[in-house]
């Protein structure tokens, strides 16, 4: 594949988002994916899937998020997206990634994917920009209605207020993403990501992955989580879009499986009736790097041609 890199201002006023587009060196074909990775991590992480996908002739954007990867400005936080209501800055630079994709490839098939933290973003991008002119949606990595994130919302808000909105509170991210790790061995925090233990000490070991979000960072992601499970956004989503919902089995992330499968059965209760639903036994939270990625790989690849 050839990776052709570019950069466009970030709506949060971070400074310039870094992003990439990726062309198949083996003919293109008719569908192009623009893809939104998750919390705490950046696109070079997707690139055996990104491969893969050239592989299969589909053309990928991808860009890394405000304050992530080759985004983040150095000397500035990372986790931060401005001082009020930077998730709604998140979705529209997304935004630019989608219409640029659908610019450069006219008459072609664009879809949307986004994982963990992403898949909020695009979710709630989905119901938001409805005539942007995309043609499926893979919500990978994602959660159902969570009956705490009210009351983490307004934690971060007084923190934010005690402390400062840019700092980061380990007692906050322990009441958020503790519980996910009594499940599994224990060896490392981040046991829930994946059974490959390679994949977790990479993880562990990279500067950009893992770090702590600021309070306001926080607010972001629990107001994202909270906009893509109301009532208003299962009854925004066009109802003839073709829908992949992706997780593992083993994922905390979505209850178990339990709150995906909550998704699915509510777009369905909403009149959506083109929703795949596909859990992965034994699998984690980030299932392009589990121990079935290659079955994953090929699951997700197939649907998208097949749409």
């Amino acid at each position: 594949m050839k990776e052709t890199q570019f950069q466009f201002p970030s709506h949060t006023g971070t400074g310039p988002i870094s992003a990439s587009r990726y062309d198949p060196e083996g003919g293109e074909g008719e569908r192009v994916l623009v893809i939104h990775h998750g919390m705490a991590e950046h696109r070079a992480r997707y690139r055996d899937f990104i491969g893969y996908l050239c592989d299969n002739h589909i053309r990928v954007y991808m860009h890394d998020m405000a304050s992530h990867g080759q985004s983040h400005q150095k000397g500035t936080e990372t986790g931060w997206f401005g001082e009020k209501d930077g998730w709604l800055s998140l979705i529209e630079d997304y935004r630019e990634m989608v219409l640029r994709a659908g610019r450069e490839n006219p008459g072609k098939k664009i879809i949307l994917m986004g994982h963990s933290m992403g898949s909020f973003i695009v979710r709630v991008y989905t119901a938001k920009y409805p005539g942007d002119g995309f043609a499926g949606a893979i919500y990978m990595g994602t959660g159902g209605p969570n009956p705490a994130a009210a009351a983490g919302r307004r934690t971060a808000e007084l923190l934010g207020m005690a402390r400062g909105k840019k700092h980061k509170s380990k007692m906050m991210n322990q009441l958020a993403f503790g519980a996910y790790g009594k499940r599994f061995e224990g060896r490392t925090p981040f046991d829930w990501l994946s059974r490959d233990k390679k994949v977790v000490d990479r993880y562990m070991a990279d500067e950009y992955c893992g770090f702590l979000f600021t309070v306001q960072g926080m607010h972001d992601l629990v107001s994202v989580n909270l906009e893509s499970n109301t009532e208003n956004w299962f009854r925004s989503v066009p109802k003839e879009l073709p829908v992949l919902l992706v997780s593992g089995e083993e994922d905390p992330v979505g209850g178990y499986g339990l709150g995906v499968r909550k998704v699915a059965e509510k777009l369905g209760e909403t009149g959506h009736s083109r929703v795949t639903l596909k859990l992965y036994p034994g699998a984690r939270h980030e299932v392009l790097n589990e121990l079935n990625r290659e079955e994953v790989m090929r699951d997700v690849t197939d649907w998208i041609l097949s749409i």
